[in-house]
C-alpha cells in the first residue's frame, strides 16, 4: 500500500541562471508546478515570491483540496560558476523533488562547462530526491552519468516542435493504442498522445541516437528537434528534458526580443531567426516587417512594437496542456515515492518491489 492521501510534497526549483528571487526562470517553473497542482486537484502552492498577476490556468483549476495532496514550493539560487561548498546542500537534500534549470553555456565542449561541478555534487548530495534536469543541466548530468556529448547547432533551435510518444522498446503510443507499461515510462507519459508540442530554445543538442546508444530510454522524440524527455537506469530518480514545456505563452517572444537587442548592440552576432511555429499566422507578417526594420535601422525603440502573447490562445501552437500533464505526472510520481519511503520508515513493505528503485 502506498501512502498518497494528504501527502505534502516538497519541491525545490534550482535556479542556475539568476540570483534574483523573482527571476523569470523561477517564475516559469513555479507556474508549471502550480498549473500541475491544479490539474491534480491539489491545493495550489503560493509562489515563493510576490506576484499579483493571475495566470490563465488558475481560472480552470477546480476541486483543489488539501486532503488530496499539496506542494511545499521552494526556490534555490545557485551560481553555476561558484564553489559547490557555498551551497546549502542540506536544504536541497530535504526536498522530495528538485527541478534543476539550465544555465548559460560558457564552453564549446560540455566536458569543459564549469556547471559540471555543481551538477555532480547535486547528484551525490540529493540522491534520495527525484531530480528533473532541464536544458543544459540535463546535458551536464547526461555527460557525467553516461558520457553523452553535445553538438553545436548551425543555427539556434527556437520554436515549437511536434514530438512522438515512445515507451520501452520504442513502441509508439498513438491515441491510446499500444502496449501498456507500469514502469516510469508509463508514469511520465500517462495521458499523452502523439503529437506532443514542446518549445525548444538552444544552440546545443544531444542527439536521440546518442542517448539510446548510451542505454537511455527516449520517451518524447522529434525529427526536427531531437528528444525532449528521457530517463536512464535510475528511472524516476533522474529525469531529463531537453526542451522547455515550462515556458509561459510570452517567454519565447521575450527571448526573441532579447536576442534582437543583443544583435543591435553587437551586429557581429548571428541575426536572430523568428521562432518556428510560435507566432500565429495573423501576426507573422507584422513580425517579419518588424524584424526587417530592426535589421535596417538598428533602433531598439522598434522592439517596443513587438507584441507579447497574453495567453496560449495567442500563439500558433498551444503546448500548455502537455506541460500540465507532464508536470502533474512527475509530481504524482514524486508523491508516490514519498509515500513509499514513509511506509518503509515505519517498517511497512511496498506492494511494488521495484517502486523504490523507480
Amino acid at each position: 500500500m502506498v501512502v498518497r492521501v494528504g501527502t505534502v510534497v516538497k519541491i525545490g526549483i534550482v535556479d542556475l541562471i539568476s540570483s534574483r528571487p523573482d527571476s523569470m526562470t523561477r517564475r516559469v517553473f513555479a507556474e508549471a508546478v502550480r498549473g500541475a497542482s491544479g490539474r491534480l486537484g491539489w491545493a495550489i502552492p503560493d509562489l515563493p515570491f510576490a506576484d499579483p498577476t493571475p495566470v490563465e490556468w488558475a481560472e480552470t483549476a477546480v476541486n483543489q483540496d488539501d486532503s488530496l495532496g499539496g506542494i511545499e514550493l521552494s526556490c534555490f539560487g545557485i551560481d553555476p560558476l561558484g564553489s559547490p561548498d557555498a551551497v546549502d546542500w542540506a536544504a536541497l537534500a530535504a526536498m522530495d523533488g528538485l527541478i534543476i534549470s539550465g544555465s548559460e553555456p560558457t564552453a564549446s565542449d560540455i566536458a569543459d562547462e564549469p556547471c559540471l561541478a555543481i551538477i555532480d555534487r547535486l547528484m551525490r548530495e540529493c540522491a534520495g530526491s527525484s531530480l528533473l534536469f532541464s536544458c543544459q543541466s540535463a546535458h551536464a548530468a547526461l555527460y557525467l552519468l553516461h558520457g553523452v556529448r553535445r553538438h553545436r547547432l548551425a543555427r539556434r533551435q527556437h520554436g515549437v516542435f511536434d514530438h512522438r510518444v515512445h515507451t520501452s522498446g520504442l513502441l509508439d503510443l498513438e491515441m491510446g493504442t499500444g502496449t501498456a507499461y507500469s514502469g516510469p515510462e508509463a508514469v511520465l507519459t500517462d495521458g499523452l498522445a502523439t503529437p506532443v508540442r514542446v518549445p525548444h530554445s538552444r544552440w546545443n543538442v544531444m542527439a536521440s541516437a546518442d542517448l539510446r546508444a548510451a542505454g537511455l530510454t527516449v520517451l518524447l522524440d522529434s525529427e526536427e528537434a531531437e528528444w525532449q524527455l528521457a530517463i536512464g537506469p535510475a528511472g524516476l530518480r533522474q529525469v531529463f528534458i531537453q526542451g522547455h514545456p515550462e515556458y509561459l505563452p510570452d517567454t519565447m517572444a521575450r527571448e526573441y526580443r532579447r536576442d534582437l537587442r543583443r544583435w543591435i548592440a553587437d551586429p557581429s552576432l548571428p541575426f536572430p531567426q523568428i521562432p518556428v511555429d510560435y507566432f500565429p499566422a495573423e501576426a507573422h507578417e507584422q513580425i517579419v516587417a518588424l524584424t526587417e526594420l530592426v535589421r535596417i535601422s538598428r533602433d531598439p525603440a522598434v522592439l517596443d512594437d513587438l507584441v507579447l502573447p497574453e495567453d496560449h490562445t495567442r500563439v500558433a501552437h498551444d503546448w500548455s496542456t502537455y506541460s500540465r500533464v507532464f508536470f502533474a505526472n512527475w509530481l504524482a510520481a514524486v508523491r508516490d515515492r514519498r509515500g513509499i519511503a514513509t511506509e518503509s520508515a515505519f517498517g511497512m513493505t511496498s506492494s511494488d518491489p521495484e517502486a523504490l528503485s523507480a
